[in-house]
């Protein structure tokens, strides 16, 4: 029996050391990065960005304009939730600095202590059987994965509440005061995270204060009284007086009706909850999967059984995630709308129930076998089939996992923003970086263009404040106080284009345009912009989604000489040019077809087609021909849709390229997502700017969902006016198919 147990022990050790390795690379993977859109990253900005007046010991109050000199005023302060996370952040902020690595360090390093926290809380009350169970449990959903190094409130309320469970098991049954310190540190975090804190500690102290002082001796497991007693007291203490201390911070700064409004911002309306669950379908399906979300259900009466049954605080912690989880689920409703991470603290929920399903299975297989007087053949065997079921789940769910983890971060954790476009935007944020930041003055504002969103990742890479712009000026003063305009040529029609690049110097990295608004208007000027697959070291600390970009140190003039060609400026073809990518030689064969080499640049175009898949050849009316398509995979897998024309198009026309989901992937337990996706921004050169015989591409990334993944495109029109036809009748052309 006891050499059972310990091969048993040791078996479980290792499942939990595995699942907190892996957990840990989850949450820490590509923590250097260069930080983009979306929740995971724009958000982990604006709290990392928020906390810097706190870390500069201006306030106690995280800012929206932190960046500027001097106390912030009140009218700045953010305080729609515990100050907690900002604290956390601002105290990595004074260590450390302005890194982009701070963005992600707190979640970080909460994240990598969940998973011991759970197995901790399994093997403390069930073994550490069910404990690597309920961490491997933990590990393998998705939207636990996902948010790992999410800088927001919900990675560190589980965190807290976790830490509150199982510093008061230990606590329990060694009576040791550093276990007490745990569990009320646990609650002190809980509490300084979210409300949804208060909600995921409250039903066990609650059940807490039943056992302790109403119900009658004997009707409960008996405990150590006077130290119970004091955790309680000294529990409630920390409830009451966090929320104390956020209501006077609140009123000190004339925020109470900010907070109050908030709360209305982000609470329920009229949609029945049914109807709003059957919205988040695919959200939900992805973040946890039907199979984990099937079996929480299953778990849920047996959880609630043991409470009743047996009446020990550990079979209360679950309840208690699940209650917390849940009324911030139902009661903000608005904000599950719109924030695909809002049920994330239900991941808590999940590790715990598999603990006590998996320790009841374990007792029922024990005394099956007991009936049948085979326990002495086969010591433990109850243990060993209670482990191997409990992780079956977490071993189907593990695939969806590791595509998971790669997804979230290619998405910025929006996985498919219910079909709208994502951009990560890291060509404007390195840009911006790379270009402007080193020649800026501090407090200097940045004008952006109208067209060119500019989230809390431009905000934290730039440092100051900004300014929605029209066009941008020239010659101005050299003591402007805001110098540098940006924009996008995609989000530019060909008039704009055209306009802007006549009266300003515009300066062209890929798709970003820069002005500098001092210098005179001057012919436009572009960068080549070389992209390459991250070495190992730069995969594991600056992620696998992204290439490594660099910005040439001397403008392009054959990249140059492409722009003005379309804007109507003076333009020459340069002597001298590279041709080593097929981009590269896209501009070479455009620059024959210029000078009326036929030859050169019939050569040139069958190398290029020589590397296109020619099957979805299309042609449109107005004569433009779709003559093939490439998929590139690595960092950023892409699709590139190449295109020829016989000139310019009627009006700027679109090639919107959309995917659907047509089946289930064959390993996967994730249904097939049912919404169409937008996938591809307009050309950088508009259609109704085209030449004759030039060859254009457009680069759509491909963000591949789980499963059967088919990407087609159709043509639509900014504005009024007609897009090109397809000449074989057919209403739309499938472009690719992915597995």
């Amino acid at each position: 029996m006891r050499q059972a147990g310990s091969t048993l022990d040791r078996a479980a050790r290792l499942i939990a050391l595995g699942a907190c390795i892996w957990f840990a690379f989850a949450a820490a993977w590509g923590m250097f990065e260069i930080p983009g859109a979306g929740h995971i990253n724009a958000g982990s900005c604006a709290t990392s960005a928020f906390s810097e007046s706190i870390a500069r010991g201006l306030s106690l109050y995280p800012s929206n304009q932190w960046y500027l000199p001097g106390k912030p005023a009140p009218a700045t302060y953010y305080c729609h939730h515990p100050l907690g996370v900002y604290w956390l952040s601002a105290l990595c902020d004074w260590l450390f600095g302005h890194r982009d690595f701070v963005v992600h360090l707190p979640p970080v390093l909460l994240s990598i202590a969940i998973p011991p926290l759970v197995y901790g809380i399994g093997k403390e009350h069930w073994g550490a059987g069910v404990g690597s169970v309920a961490a491997g449990a933990y590990v393998v959903v998705p939207i636990a994965i996902g948010f790992a190094n999410f800088n927001n409130h919900e990675t560190m309320t589980i965190f807290g509440s976790l830490l509150f469970f199982w510093g008061h098991s230990r606590h329990q049954s060694t009576e040791k005061r550093r276990h007490l310190a745990a569990s009320l540190l646990g609650a002190l975090t809980a509490c300084s995270a979210d409300w949804a804190g208060y909600l995921m500690v409250s039903p066990l102290l609650a059940w807490a204060m039943l056992r302790a002082f109403v119900l009658p001796r004997g009707a409960t497991p008996p405990v150590e009284s006077r130290g119970y007693a004091r955790w309680w007291a000294l529990s409630i203490a920390i409830v009451g007086g966090t929320f104390v201390l956020w209501m006077g911070l609140f009123l000190a700064a004339g925020k109470l009706d900010d907070w109050l409004a908030s709360a209305r911002m982000r609470g329920g309306d009229a949609t029945a909850l049914r109807a709003a669950l059957a919205a988040r379908k695919n959200w939900i399906d992805f973040s946890f999967t039907p199979l984990a979300i099937d079996l929480g259900k299953i778990a849920l009466p047996v959880c609630a059984l043991r409470a009743i049954v047996l009446r020990r605080d550990e079979e209360f912690y679950s309840l208690s995630a699940l209650f917390g989880a849940s009324v911030q689920y139902v009661a903000f409703k608005r904000g599950a709308d719109v924030h695909i991470f809002w049920p994330h603290d239900f991941a808590a929920y999940y590790a715990l129930a598999m603990a006590q399903l998996t320790a009841t299975l374990g007792v029922l297989v024990d005394r099956g076998l007991r009936l049948r007087r085979s326990t002495a053949a086969i010591p433990r065997v109850g243990g060993w089939a209670a482990m191997a079921l409990g992780l079956a789940p977490s071993i189907a769910m593990a695939p969806d996992a590791v595509r998971a983890l790669s997804l979230w971060r290619r998405t910025g954790g929006r996985y498919d923003d219910k079909g709208t476009l994502i951009r990560d935007d890291i060509d404007l944020v390195s840009t911006v970086r790379s270009v402007i930041v080193p020649t800026k003055a501090a407090g200097n504002a940045i004008d952006v263009h109208s067209a060119v969103g500019w989230g809390w990742e431009h905000v934290w890479t730039y440092v100051g404040p900004h300014n929605k712009a029209g066009d941008p000026g020239a010659n101005a003063p050299a003591s402007t106080d805001h110098p540098f305009w940006v924009g996008r040529a995609s989000a530019l029609s060909a008039r704009d284009q055209v306009r802007i690049a006549q009266k300003a110097h515009v300066q062209a990295y890929g798709d970003i345009w820069v002005v500098d608004q001092r210098k005179v208007a001057s012919p436009i000027e572009a960068w080549r912009v070389d992209e390459r697959e991250p070495r190992p070291f730069e995969w594991l600390v600056f992620g696998g989604w992204e290439p490594v970009r660099t910005i040439g140190t001397t403008p392009d003039p054959l990249l140059g000489w492409e722009w003005r060609v379309h804007l109507g400026q003076p333009a020459e073809i340069p002597g001298h040019y590279e041709t080593r990518t097929l981009d590269g030689i896209r501009l070479a064969h455009n620059a024959a077809v210029y000078e009326g080499s036929r030859t050169r640049a019939d050569t040139l175009r069958g190398q290029i087609e020589a590397r296109l898949d020619r099957s979805v050849e299309t042609r449109f009316d107005q004569g433009v021909t779709l003559i093939g398509v490439r998929v590139t995979r690595g960092a950023q897998p892409r699709l590139e849709v190449w295109f020829t024309a016989s000139g310019p198009t009627s009006v700027d026309a679109v090639f919107r390229v959309r995917s659907t989901v047509e089946a289930r992937g064959w390993t996967s337990v994730v249904p097939a997502d049912t919404t169409d996706r937008e996938m591809a921004y307009p050309f950088r050169l508009p259609t109704s700017l085209w030449r004759d015989g030039f060859i254009y591409e457009l680069d759509v990334v491909l963000n591949h969902r789980i499963g059967r993944e088919r990407y087609w495109g159709t043509w639509s029109t900014r504005a009024a006016g007609t897009a090109p036809r397809p000449l074989d009748g057919h209403r739309e052309t499938t472009l690719a198919v992915l597995p």
